[in-house]
Parts: structure tokens; C-alpha cells; sequence
């Protein structure tokens, strides 16, 4: 038998077997802090699904992170990776995270599973109104938001109280292809003894490898790379102001709800759905979810600057969806983040003001420049903890 045919087979089968037997710590330091400056405003999956490049995050000093959903990865010169990157007002780098789907539960197991890294961090989060629907998260957007690796760090947080681990479990079970549901089902029934772990320290250390090298080398581009600010990075925030109202007037020409002319193109030809009415719904197990992001971040002492967003008032009014049914949704957001004292930036009473929405839903345009500005007074802010020393 010859053995030469066999030899590059045999090669990549030692090459496999060894990479499955290295330790991931050979991998994360692949790490590095320019791979996270390159991924500020990458909106990829090792940054929205990973947990790699969060833990360098949240150790700099360097960066704001916002968290979201779609808004931040639509091409607006006016979003606040773009237009606060030199803004001479701003003493920290915005670092994005959030896509479409990304609704209160992704946002809340991806951040609890930094949970020991966040007390006095400064973050912001954007609520947006349209994930309060009927249903909540969907499986389909469960499967494709939110990793095995977050899942398992969040369980392994050592200071995240048994309380909330079994709020969390209890919450993943309800979705249809979550895995190791009898470990899910062990921390339901008794948060106060964990025995093992959501996933093996084999199978924890391939996929820590394997998130280590696509974070170091990243294939895809931003969304936003091609995106330019077009305000003077010395102007005040008023003229900004100026330039958004000025550019929304410029690309809204078509419609008078105050809709982007591409979107509006999409809306008459029939491609996108008119029919929103199994949103805005007051009983929405959204609600829940919210709560439970508010409260881990409230335990983990992280300084959040929640910005509760508006709809379209006219389009949602044209399409029957009245202003009275709107303002319970953002009546019970509003509450349900100020009674476990959250700090809330209220924009919805915004929701006819021109140009704050670009289209139904989506932040746009002078809408962002009202977030920029009540970011830089966040981060302006003194720490939360010496606040809350002063107030006693």
C-alpha cells in the first residue's frame, strides 16, 4: 500500500487533533486592542454573538458602548459611531453592538455574561417600541442572536445572584432549540446549586478558539464604512441640529410622513409590510424581558443611559395604529425602567417632531443628534456610585 496518496489527509488530520487539543488561552490572545478599535463599528457576529472581544471592551477605558438593534447599522452620517468618533465635545469612542432583532433578551444574556466586568461601566441602550409585540422574541431570532458561549458565561458569572440565574433559565426554556435544557432545568429548579455547566469545558474550549481567530481576523466589512459625517467636528450640537433637519428635508422629498424616499420606493412597491398591527401591544412578554435587562444591570452596578425611542406618529396613524395605543407602550416602558430605578432618556413624545424617525421605526437623521448629545452628558456625568454617595 502506498502511503503517499494518504500523507496530506493524514497531515490535516494531526493538524485538527492538535488544534482540538491546544488550550483556548493560545487563541484569546489573538485579542488585541487594535482587533477591538477595528471592530468599533464592525456590527459582526463575534462581537454581537461572542464574549471575546466584550471582555477586552469593558477592560479599556476607551470606549461607550451602545447597545441596539437595526438603527445602528443603517447608513446615517449622523449616527454616533460616525459623527462622534473626533467630535471635540466627546472623550470617549461610541463602540456599537446591536442588529436587526436584537431585542431586550439578546441585548440582556450578551451583557449578562459580562456581568463581573460592568459595575460603574457606562453604557447606553435604545429601546425600540416595535419589539413589543404579540409574540416577543421569536425562536428564529433566539437561534440567530444569541450564542452557546454567552449562555454559558452568563451561568458561570460568579457574582450574578442565584435569583437571576434562575430567571434566566426559566426564560430560555421557553424557547423551542435552546440546548442542554437539563441543565436549564437544574438552575430553574434550584439556582443555589449549579453542579456542571451549560455547555462541556471541551466543547467551551473548541468554540472559544474558534471565536478567538474570526475576531482577530475578521472577513466582513462594516455596514458603515463607506458612511461619512457630513456636520463640522467643532460645531455645537445645535448645528447639528441644523445639518440633520437640513438633510432629513433633503431626502424625504417624496412623502409627507417624513420618510426616507428609499424607503418610501420600498413601501409603494409593495416590498416591505404595511400591516404592523401585531405591534405596540401593551401586554407584550417584551415587558418582562426589559425587566429582567434592567434589573441585571441594576445588580451588576452598571451605569446605563436607557433611550426610549418613538415611531413614526404620522405613519403609524395612517395605518391604524392610533396615538392612545402608542402611549401605553411607552407609558409601561417607561416604568418598568424607572421603577427599578433606571435612568431614562424619554424621547417619545418626539414621535411627530420632522426628522427624528428616517422612516417607520428606525432612528434618523435629528433623532441621533438628540442621543449624541444626551450621550456626552452621559459620559460627562460623574460616576454612578459617587452619585449615589452624594445623594446619601
Amino acid at each position: 500500500m502506498k502511503l503517499k496518496p494518504y500523507i496530506p489527509i493524514l497531515a490535516s488530520l494531526l493538524l485538527f487533533g492538535l488544534f482540538l487539543l491546544l488550550p483556548a488561552s493560545w487563541f484569546t490572545g489573538l485579542i488585541s486592542n487594535k482587533a477591538v478599535a477595528d471592530q468599533r463599528l464592525s456590527l459582526n457576529e463575534q462581537v454581537l454573538k461572542g464574549t471575546l472581544i466584550q471582555n477586552k471592551l469593558f477592560e479599556s477605558n476607551h470606549y461607550y458602548p451602545i447597545y441596539g438593534s437595526s438603527e445602528l447599522a443603517k447608513d446615517d452620517p449622523f449616527n454616533p459611531g460616525i459623527v462622534m468618533h473626533n467630535h471635540k465635545h466627546v472623550p470617549k469612542l461610541p463602540f456599537l453592538i446591536g442588529t436587526g432583532g436584537s431585542t431586550d433578551l439578546i441585548n440582556a444574556v450578551g451583557l449578562a455574561s459580562q456581568y463581573d466586568n460592568l459595575k460603574g461601566k457606562k453604557l447606553a441602550f435604545i429601546i425600540s417600541p416595535q419589539w413589543f409585540t404579540n409574540h416577543g422574541l421569536t425562536n428564529s431570532n433566539f437561534n440567530a442572536r444569541i450564542s452557546q458561549t454567552q449562555i454559558d458565561k452568563l451561568f458561570e458569572q460568579p457574582n450574578l445572584s442565584p435569583e437571576l440565574k434562575q430567571r434566566y433559565a426559566k426564560r430560555l426554556l421557553q424557547f423551542k432549540h435552546v440546548a442542554n435544557k437539563p441543565f436549564l432545568r437544574q438552575v430553574a429548579k434550584n439556582p443555589d446549586n449549579i453542579e456542571h455547566s451549560y455547555v462541556s469545558p471541551f466543547k467551551e474550549n473548541q468554540l472559544l478558539k474558534i471565536e478567538a481567530i474570526k475576531s482577530a481576523y475578521p472577513l466582513a466589512p462594516s455596514p458603515l464604512e463607506h458612511v461619512k459625517p457630513i456636520n463640522n467636528d467643532n460645531g455645537s450640537w445645535q448645528t447639528m441640529k441644523v445639518d440633520a433637519e437640513e438633510y432629513g428635508g433633503q431626502h424625504t422629498k417624496s412623502n409627507r410622513f417624513g420618510i426616507r424616499d428609499k424607503y418610501w420606493e420600498l413601501i409603494k412597491s409593495h416590498k416591505r409590510k404595511i400591516n404592523r398591527n401585531y405591534e405596540f401591544n401593551k401586554n407584550s412578554p417584551e415587558f418582562n424581558d426589559l425587566a429582567l435587562l434592567v434589573d441585571t444591570m441594576r445588580a451588576a452596578g452598571a451605569d446605563v443611559q436607557y433611550v426610549s425611542i418613538p415611531s413614526n406618529g404620522k405613519w403609524y396613524d395612517h395605518i391604524g395604529i392610533d396615538s392612545e395605543r402608542r402611549r401605553a407602550v411607552y407609558k409601561k416602558i417607561k416604568h418598568t425602567v424607572t421603577s427599578r430605578d433606571g435612568k431614562l432618556y424619554d424621547m417619545t413624545h418626539k414621535d411627530y417632531e420632522p426628522y427624528v424617525i428616517s422612516d417607520a421605526v428606525h432612528i434618523g437623521w435629528k433623532g441621533w443628534v438628540y442621543i449624541n448629545q444626551r450621550i456626552n452628558h452621559h459620559m460627562h456625568e460623574k460616576p454612578l456610585n459617587t452619585q449615589k454617595e452624594r445623594s446619601t
